[in-house]
């Protein structure tokens, strides 16, 4: 199970890495807009469709990562005071409501991906954009934040039965 969730780990901080590097590709198109709109006064149609796809493709390919990492946003008012077994008990649920919303995300996303790939939809703007390659990145997304959140869980789970040490953040 520890090589099960190393990997998941391993998984999640390399996609999540390669997805960081769509920040940069974001912000050279969104200042390459601003010098063209306000230095040349020629503003550009595409930039806004495709500033839109790569900020969903961070969000999406970036979510596992966040939660591999514990920089996720965590409301810990009352989980900061709980002891160890606790706080385990409490991520294992936690992490089974994740799945809840994940399994969500893949089935009806899937469905949306396929839709638009089937009938090669397209963007309703200048660029006429395929969006099966945006609309992928939800379910991709989805099922790597499930994979890692079914590893935090397995390490939670270790913890309890006092197999494993959590890791620390």
């Amino acid at each position: 199970m520890e090589r099960f969730c190393n990997f998941i780990d391993a998984l999640s901080t390399w996609i999540g890495k390669i997805a960081s590097f769509l920040i940069l590709a974001l912000i050279a198109i969104i200042l390459f807009e601003v010098i063209s709109r306000y230095l040349f006064n020629a503003p550009t149609k595409w930039v806004n469709e495709l500033s839109g796809y790569l900020l969903a493709g961070v969000v999406m390919l970036g979510g596992a990562y966040c939660l591999a990492e514990f920089d996720h946003v965590r409301v810990d008012i009352f989980h900061r005071n709980f002891g160890l077994r606790i706080k385990a008990g409490v991520e294992v649920f936690t992490c089974l409501l994740v799945l809840c919303f994940v399994g969500a995300m893949v089935w009806k996303g899937g469905e949306a991906s396929w839709d638009t790939f089937i009938h090669n939809t397209r963007s309703m703007t200048i660029m006429e954009m395929p969006l099966f390659p945006s609309m992928v990145l939800v379910p991709a997304g989805a099922l790597l934040l499930g994979l890692q959140s079914i590893s935090c869980a397995i390490r939670s789970i270790l913890q309890l039965k006092g197999i494993a040490r959590k890791k620390e953040h």
